[in-house]
């Protein structure tokens, strides 16, 4: 749920705060994607079944710099196999905290169900070292409202280290705690890292995200941001699986809105 004296999304959606301005970075990273399988009865069909229906979308990467600001995120992802929708809705407080409220994972093509609606509550804070260095601490918890028996309740925690390289690069990363339930596997230890270039001042951005490991979350996301005003924005990009982590890549169209300048 993505720092200046603007408000910023994380581009992959609503971010929490924190102080950064766009950037780029060769640590690729981010979550990995969400996805399903198509019910197929040959062996390596039904291998790949289990591991598509292990794929989930969060959006880890911390937002905006801007006190008493909303924020709204759509985001569709399309797989071989599913579309799904993620939306959220945040507001970013004084003092540094943020919070949101996301439902993500919701299928709308495709023939597995499985993590459909998955809702999160999300909660970050911000610590501010200098003009240059901030550290956001946050955690995100929620459950599957549908089609999951018994209910499990999903668990990711992280520290993000911030540093504004140039008013154009932003670099971001830290280690997280992810549950087995989210994972899919068991429970990880990992990191996350990321990188904001600004390309055209106001208008155009270039992020990049990435989070370790080989399991549901694991991956990269690239997104290029478009400013339609000075409240909306617009991205394309794409998710790229970590290896082994029995995901598949897809393709991201998205929309955010903040009531304070993107």
């Amino acid at each position: 749920m993505y720092n200046g004296s603007r408000a910023r999304f994380d581009k992959n959606g609503i971010r929490f705060g924190g102080n950064s301005h766009c950037g780029l970075v060769l640590v690729l990273l981010t979550l990995g994607g969400l996805g399903v399988s198509r019910e197929v009865y040959s062996a390596d069909s039904q291998r790949k079944a289990k591991t598509h229906q292990q794929q989930k979308r969060l959006k880890v990467n911390p937002i905006t710099d801007n006190e008493d600001a909303w924020m709204a995120n759509a985001e569709t992802d399309v797989y071989q196999a599913g579309t799904f929708e993620n939306v959220a809705l945040g507001y970013s407080a004084r003092y540094g905290w943020d919070f949101s409220v996301a439902l993500l994972n919701t299928q709308l093509l495709g023939s597995n169900n499985n993590f459909v609606a998955d809702t999160f509550f999300n909660v970050a804070k911000t610590f501010d070292i200098n003009d240059a260095i901030s550290i956001v601490v946050g955690s995100q918890n929620g459950l599957a409202l549908l089609n999951t028996q018994p209910q499990l309740w999903y668990s990711f925690s992280f520290i993000d280290n911030r540093y504004d390289a140039m008013p154009w690069l932003s670099l971001h990363g830290g280690p997280y705690l992810a549950n087995a339930a989210i994972t899919g596997t068991a429970r990880q230890v990992g990191f996350i890292a990321g990188a904001e270039l600004t390309l055209i001042e106001n208008a155009v951005t270039l992020q990049m995200d990435y989070i370790s490991g080989h399991h549901a979350l694991s991956g990269a996301t690239i997104n290029l941001l478009l400013n339609i005003t000075a409240h909306t924005q617009i991205y394309w990009g794409v998710s790229i699986p970590e290896q082994n982590s029995g995901n598949e890549f897809a393709g991201i169209m998205g929309f955010n809105f903040s009531s304070k300048n993107l």
